[in-house]
């Protein structure tokens, strides 16, 4: 899997390569003065995690994503699903959940008649999931290892992001981006006391404070209202 620098590079490409062959149109026209009417609502999906499902054994799982426009403001809505198994030295660790994240983005490039984005913006992320560990528990009182098995049950958890990225308009109501995520403040609650959370769908591994997250993610965009761009009298 290539690493999140890698796709952050790809994606600034992209970015600035759709910029210079749209140049002359942004240099003709403008966005009229602000409205603060939404105009259309952008559906996606993640690519990373649909590559990591079809192409290993440990994870399985999908992230759609969906924002809608405020002007400059992005009320943005992500819900996923996330399963993973995973081999330890003495044993193997699994779980299956659900989450969402809801926040706000910030456009940057608020002038722009193409609304292509690069924002900074807050989550407030949600996830309820169960997990289960089995081990060989070896000890100087045993005289043979204990296969042991235990289980957390409907655990619920909870994080806040500071997100940044871009979203560039490829053709028509195509778009693509990325978003990179700062993940923070993770807490999780168990039915089973004896057994700390793990890994959080949505999250990842509950004791790295702060940890990081990376979405490479496609999107249509359905729109209700054109925007009147003005041409610039020379």
């Amino acid at each position: 899997m290539r690493s999140p620098f890698k796709y952050f590079i790809s994606s600034c490409f992209i970015f600035f390569a759709f910029s210079v062959a749209h140049g002359q149109k942004k240099k003709e026209t403008k966005l009229p003065p602000p409205s603060y009417v939404p105009t259309g609502i952008r559906i996606g999906t993640d690519l990373i995690d649909l590559g990591k499902t079809y192409s290993g054994k440990t994870f399985k799982g999908w992230e759609m994503n969906a924002d809608i426009d405020f002007f400059k403001y992005y009320l943005a809505l992500d819900i996923g699903n996330w399963a993973k198994n995973l081999s330890l030295n003495n044993g193997a660790y699994s779980n299956f959940g659900n989450y969402y994240r809801v926040g706000v983005d910030v456009n940057f490039l608020g002038k722009d008649p193409d609304r292509n984005m690069f924002f900074l913006g807050f989550r407030v992320g949600h996830s309820q999931f169960n997990e289960s560990l089995s081990y060989l528990a070896t000890s100087t009182y045993l005289f043979l290892p204990a296969s042991i098995q235990t289980s957390n049950g409907n655990v619920k958890g909870g994080w806040g992001e500071v997100t940044s990225g871009l979203r560039v308009k490829i053709w028509k109501g195509l778009w693509m981006g990325y978003t990179a995520r700062l993940k923070l403040a993770p807490n999780t609650k168990g039915s089973n006391p004896a057994m700390a959370p793990f890994d959080m769908p949505g999250y990842g591994i509950v004791h790295n404070k702060p940890w990081w997250g990376f979405n490479y993610q496609v999107f249509w965009r359905f729109a209700w209202k054109k925007d009147k761009v003005i041409p610039i009298k020379k």
